[in-house]
């Protein structure tokens, strides 16, 4: 199935890998099809946290309603957590596509199987758009203006943020699942004949006018293009709406350019972990060794330390910005999210975004290996997470009431822990996208089975000198 690896100078096994094109479609196919052991056990627990996690959200419902944000606090940070790995996830696969990268192949369908996630974000913020209070509040009045609640659509109608967050979460969607549909349309094509079952029946109407001539490769290649670009500043205004309407405004005066750039960057650094952390499960568990070498974590991580360094730039630059200024309003803010109120929280964020992943990457052994960027991956992972938790609970319960509407942060909240409904909700949220994801894995191949091909065309080893070495061409 998979040729071995020549023993080249200065080079690790297992390192690159050949596919033979030959009998990639059969195996990958196979694979798609069966349902081992572990994967089913998976199917199932992620499935009753599923079910945990729609029994936490019904309890808080019938607790506390809708009518005040401060009790979904939690909610918000699982909806934003799942939010920022599925939505970031394509648009790693499309920056690695837009470089031509031949080390990606392996990671492409990975990535963008993420879209069939940006489903459940939809369904998840449906709640939250009763949640945010509104622009101007009716029952206090200064000077005879109503009073607002400091936002980014000052200009926009009351209704702006609820319609326009909702219609920008909906479009990442709509053009995420139209990246994976045009990626995988030529897969489909090539198993519609042999797919049996509700696979089949997706596959003969999602690629029945695929036939494979140079003209659809061409509008193939020119569609990617497209979709990607919309896509890339798609996602970046949706993230500064998310950041700006259930973050700032809810904390009174906190006003910073910088933090949509911090939940921009935490989105795809915690996208690419989870990407690696999908790969090196597929790899070491899945029988996918063939398929995705060494040399994938090994790019992939110098990405992802370059990420994670991003992060603590922008992190530092959020910090000395309001510690500088002085204002009581922004020394309140950096007490409540940073020093005191979240400051254990905050130093799990740190650790694990940036001195644990960093102290991890910057060993190239570590890189070169498969664990070692999967490894890092996890432990972004975790840090996203607190993150999440510190911004958003922080925010929902900052300024209860009228408070909101202030002009400034006057006093630094004590921190909210969470009750049972509130661990239900985390839980099932995470559980829920994995078990939307394992679903999605059984309908699409893992890989995607066109660019793997595609990669066995521009690769070969060869001999220079006294040394063996890869040699990649390129398509252009």
């Amino acid at each position: 199935m998979v040729a071995s690896e020549p023993k080249g100078h200065g080079q690790h096994a297992g390192m690159w890998v050949f596919p033979d094109a030959s009998t990639t479609s059969r195996d990958l196919s196979e694979k798609t099809r069966s349902m081992p052991q572990r994967f089913t056990m998976a199917l199932m627990v992620t499935g009753l946290l599923f079910i945990v996690g729609i029994v936490g959200f019904a309890a808080r419902a019938a607790d506390d309603g809708f009518d005040e944000i401060a009790p979904w606090g939690y909610y918000m940070a699982v909806f934003s957590f799942v939010f920022m790995i599925s939505s970031g996830a394509p648009l790693v696969v499309v920056a690695f596509r837009f470089t031509k990268s031949h080390w990606r192949r392996p990671i492409s369908r990975i990535g963008e199987l993420f879209s069939i996630v940006c489903l459940l974000n939809l369904l998840m913020f449906i709640p939250l758009m009763f949640l945010l209070p509104d622009l101007a509040n009716p029952d206090g009045a200064v000077e005879g203006q109503l009073e607002l609640r400091r936002t980014i659509w000052f200009e926009g109608p009351i209704g702006a943020p609820h319609a326009w967050d909702l219609l920008g979460v909906a479009f990442l969607a709509i053009t995420s699942l139209a990246i994976l549909w045009t990626s995988a349309m030529p897969d489909m094509a090539e198993s519609r004949g042999t797919a049996t079952g509700f696979r089949g029946w997706v596959y003969k109407r999602l690629s029945s006018g695929w036939y494979g001539t140079p003209r659809q490769w061409d509008v193939q290649k020119a569609g990617l293009a497209l979709l990607g670009a919309f896509y890339f500043m798609t996602l970046i205004f949706v993230h500064f709406e998310i950041s700006s309407d259930y973050a700032q405004s809810l904390i009174p005066g906190w006003k910073d350019s910088i933090f949509p750039v911090i939940y921009s960057v935490t989105a795809l650094q915690m996208s690419l972990g989870a990407i690696l952390v999908v790969l090196f499960i597929m790899r070491r568990w899945g029988g996918y060794e063939g398929y995705a070498g060494k040399s994938v974590f090994w790019s992939a991580s110098k990405v992802l330390l370059g990420v994670t360094l991003l992060w603590i730039y922008h992190m530092f630059a959020f910090f000395i910005t309001f510690w500088y200024g002085r204002l009581e309003v922004e020394q309140n803010i950096i007490q409540y999210l940073i020093t005191d109120t979240y400051g254990i929280v905050f130093l799990v964020n740190a650790l694990f975004s940036f001195l644990a992943p960093f102290a991890l990457l910057i060993w190239n052994p570590v890189r070169r290996s498969d664990w070692g960027p999967a490894l890092a991956g996890v432990l972004v992972i975790i840090g996203g997470l607190a993150f999440c938790i510190r911004i958003f609970v922080g925010a929902a319960n900052a300024a209860p009431g009228h408070e909101i509407y202030d002009l400034f942060f006057e006093h630094v909240p004590a921190p909210v822990y969470p009750d049972i409904w509130d661990v239900f909700m985390v839980v099932g949220g995470i559980g829920a996208a994995i078990f939307v994801y394992l679903v999605a894995t059984k309908m699409l191949p893992l890989l995607s089975l066109w660019e793997i091909k595609e990669g066995t065309l521009y690769q070969k080893w060869g001999r220079f000198m006294k040394g063996e070495y890869l040699i990649l061409g390129k398509p252009e």
